[in-house]
């Protein structure tokens, strides 16, 4: 039997092959996801361990008094939009950004590429991940 002959008897079965590797490619393509900027939670702790990482906290200031990885700096999205300058002093070290989920991560991670910082990476499902990994929190990052 040739590759032909397989793929006209069992066209339905190749269709599905084809949507399924489309369906895990196209974050990573499109959207901008994986790769090597995105950190999971464990990832971070060896992030911020070995390289001592800047954490930003990007959620609002009522959201991170409840809550946050010990250690980081609040800055909501719209002050860090707003002016980076006060993320100079970091920028030689990497700065893992996170938010709830993760999708004001990304936004900022974007905001900051453009200007110039290069070691920026998000946590992947943001707090939440976090939290479901079961690692540390406290009140106001202390």
């Amino acid at each position: 039997m040739s590759i032909m002959d397989f793929i006209s008897s069992n066209i339905w079965l190749v269709l599905a092959v084809i949507v399924s590797g489309g369906y895990l490619i196209f974050p990573k393509l499109i959207l901008g996801e994986g790769g090597k900027t995105t950190l999971g939670p464990q990832d971070l702790v060896q992030l911020i361990n070995r390289q001592h990482a800047t954490v930003i906290d990007l959620r609002e200031e009522k959201e991170f008094e409840i809550g946050s990885i010990v250690g980081s700096k609040n800055i909501p999205l719209d002050a860090l939009q707003q002016s980076t300058k006060g993320l100079k002093k970091f920028e030689k070290r990497p700065i893992a950004l996170i938010c709830g989920s993760g999708a004001k991560s990304r936004t900022a991670q974007k905001a900051l590429s453009k200007e110039g910082f290069s070691d920026v990476y998000v946590l992947s499902g943001g707090l939440t991940a976090w939290m479901q990994a079961s690692l540390p929190t406290s009140p106001s990052g202390k």
